[in-house]
């Protein structure tokens, strides 16, 4: 049995009906409050009553902190609609909704001097929400089928240490968490094209944040990738970017009206160095006294890169300072 609606055993069935008697109080509150809506947490949970109800009860909580009700209608700041990428493009072949997004184009570093990575999450939960309203929309549609989840394709060309700079990362990481807390069994596949040698260590940054079930929905396509992600979505859903035949009305191949390419944030966005005093600074060091730094080493081979240190030391103790270092210094 899959656990899905038509398709449950007795016992879900049973488990079903006692998760909707104990949630007798949050009912009138729920978002939907249909046996799709609640098998979703009670799938999340491998059918534990208790463990649902609480990953419930929390997302309650979740809903009423982020307004998620007025949530489609709020604007974000105007350099994240300028320059956050993404767009929801298409639809697959059973009906479900496909979101791009546009990795190698964004400029994380100039969002976050620019905008709040709380407007940032934001923007991304909002995406979330309306992906659940197009699938509605797309039930209707589809004459009561029912649509319940949405297809992510991620274009990963691009892709560079730019991309791996901590508060990026921290976004995404944030992102995944509350995927995983708020909008479980709603993701079909999240396709992965374009990858270069760096998303493996990408990935690595943002694996731990996603649950076993998110993971196994992971496609990485290969060099045939446009072939491929025709197996998934029909080439008329398919911008010719990606190997469909879709197009803007103008003819652009990017379908530039549906999905933002972000890039290069314009320095008259920046309003401070508000991430450059949490995470980049200086200090300084007494003669004869140390200092302990942490740094995260994303791959073998990381250079740690120590400008001001060559500058006031001798060759001999900056030689000393780069083997303390435990690796490259330059």
């Amino acid at each position: 049995m899959s656990g899905r609606v038509a398709n449950l055993s007795p016992q879900q069935q049973e488990a079903l009906a006692r998760f909707r008697e104990n949630l007798q109080n949050l009912l009138p509150m729920l978002p939907n409050a249909d046996d799709y809506f609640l098998l979703r947490w009670l799938l999340a949970q491998n059918f534990d009553l208790q463990k649902s109800e609480d990953m419930l009860r929390r997302h309650m909580e979740f809903r009423k902190q982020q307004d998620l009700d007025n949530i489609i209608t709020w604007r974000p700041p105007e350099v994240i609609q300028l320059y956050d990428s993404g767009g929801l493009c298409g639809y697959d072949y059973e009906g479900s909704p496909v979101y791009f997004c546009i990795i190698g184009s964004l400029d994380p570093k100039g969002l976050l001097l620019s905008a709040s990575k709380q407007d940032l999450i934001r923007k991304r939960i909002k995406v979330c929400e309306l992906l659940l309203h197009e699938c509605e929309l797309q039930t209707q549609k589809q004459l009561g089928r029912k649509i319940e989840m949405a297809l992510m394709v991620f274009d990963m060309e691009g892709l560079s240490l730019k991309h791996l700079w901590k508060p990026a990362v921290e976004v995404y990481q944030q992102f995944f968490s509350i995927l995983e807390a708020n909008y479980p069994e709603t993701l079909k596949n999240l396709i992965i094209i374009r990858a270069p040698k760096l998303f493996p260590v990408a990935f690595n940054l943002v694996k731990s944040f996603m649950s076993e079930e998110t993971r196994r929905k992971i496609v990485i396509l290969g060099d045939n990738w446009k072939q491929e992600l025709t197996k998934f979505i029909s080439p008329d859903q398919l911008p010719v970017e990606f190997g469909g035949t879709m197009t803007d009305p103008d003819g652009n191949p990017k379908c530039l009206t549906k999905i933002n390419y972000g890039g290069e944030v314009p320095k008259s966005f920046y309003l401070c160095n508000q991430v450059r005093l949490q995470y980049e600074h200086t200090v300084s060091v007494g003669r004869g006294s140390s200092l302990q730094v942490e740094n995260e080493i994303l791959f073998p081979g990381c250079v740690l890169r120590c400008p001001a240190l060559r500058q006031h030391l001798q060759p001999d103790a900056y030689q000393e300072a780069q083997l303390h270092c435990g690796g490259a210094a330059s």
